[in-house]
């Protein structure tokens, strides 16, 4: 069973504040569970708490209400503000220790130009010894919004929907460009967009204006007006790139670069072949096929070619678990109702269950 928690509060660091105290213990063991990730992956010696300060003046020039967020969030989980500064520029402090990362995840979103009805599943995949450090964060405004995020503890966003019309799922990407000092973080961008954007303009503008030093694709969902639209944002310290559907309305996005010039400096295609597979294999069973489903794709993605490079990623029992790949999480957002349903682990374990749904 998943963790949801609603906050209360609608001021950002009174918000921060409630997180903190009601989630210290998982916040804490997050905060060294990283400290871990970055001492076994470093090519460097480096100061946590110094790239954590570097996260903040970036988050605070970006997004200035979540950098309250998030100074709320230290002061309730009794915490350095620094070390979530870190925590939430994860992705960039792994870049700019240089650390070899393959990707992680599996985005599949079907559109249609004529209905606001979009179906968007992905797989989260990320180091199993953060199978317990997640949750699905609903977080209300003061003027009635409500922006939904499934997320680490200490992390203000990552993949969501607002209920507005907007929705976002999540890939890494590997740029050779990639680590260059701490830039926005990826995962403030997205949940700074879901609590901000009402319009997929807004929303390509927003992402096209952040300064990110580490490489993401951000899926941004719109539903509106009997319509809808997605566009896979691939954001590297180079600028934006954008993908769009094809002409059945199908979007599928791994952990590769498919715009240009950004597909230039990939790096992720030569150390992690397993994008390519994972890419092809969804195109080919989802291609061709109208009105998918959220069970039918999470059908197709019920697939473990490739083992620990799969859709359906688990890790080798004959290896320790640390370093390891598996499924965290199967996220499925419907953006026209503003929900998202976050299923602990990968499509295997809920092909069936949604199927009789």
């Amino acid at each position: 069973m998943s963790v949801v928690f609603r906050s209360t509060p609608t001021e950002p660091a009174a918000r921060g504040r409630e997180f903190g105290a009601a989630h210290a213990r998982r916040i804490h063991a997050g905060v060294e569970r990283y400290r871990a990730l970055f001492e076994r992956a470093a090519q460097r010696p480096f100061d946590l708490h110094a790239l954590g300060a570097q996260a903040l003046d970036c988050i605070a020039r970006f997004a200035p209400l979540l950098h309250a967020e998030i100074a709320g969030m230290a002061e309730g989980a009794d915490i350095d503000v620094r070390l979530l500064g870190a925590l939430n520029a994860r992705t960039e402090i792994l870049a700019a220790l240089g650390a070899s990362l393959r990707g992680e995840c599996s985005t599949v979103v079907q559109i249609d130009a004529h209905s606001a009805h979009a179906v968007a599943v992905q797989t989260w995949d990320w180091y199993a010894e953060f199978a317990d450090q997640w949750l699905t964060w609903e977080i209300p405004h003061a003027d009635g919004r409500v922006t939904t995020t499934v997320t680490e503890f200490g992390i203000v966003g990552k993949a969501g929907v607002n209920d507005r019309g907007i929705g976002v799922h999540f890939n890494i990407l590997h740029h050779e460009r990639d680590g260059a000092g701490i830039g926005v973080p990826v995962h403030v961008a997205s949940r700074w967009l879901l609590d901000t954007c009402g319009d997929i303009n807004e929303a390509l503008q927003l992402l096209a204006s952040a300064d990110v030093s580490a490489s993401s694709s951000l899926t941004v969902i719109a539903a509106a007006d009997d319509s809808s639209a997605a566009v896979s944002v691939e954001l590297h310290p180079g600028g934006p790139g954008f993908v769009f559907p094809n002409a059945d309305g199908l979007l599928v996005h791994t952990n590769h670069f498919l715009s240009s010039p950004a597909a230039a400096g990939d790096t992720e295609p030569r150390q992690y072949p397993d994008t390519l597979v994972r890419h092809d294999l969804l195109t080919r069973r989802l291609g061709g096929r109208a009105k998918l489903s959220a069970p039918q794709v999470i059908g197709a993605m019920n697939n473990h070619l490739g083992a620990t490079g799969a859709v359906c990623c688990h890790p080798d029992p004959a290896s320790p678990e640390s370093g390891q790949y598996a499924t965290l999480a199967t996220i499925v957002i419907d953006v026209a109702s503003g929900t998202l349903r976050a299923l602990r682990g990968g499509p295997c374990h809920h092909v069936r269950l949604l199927a009789a749904a």
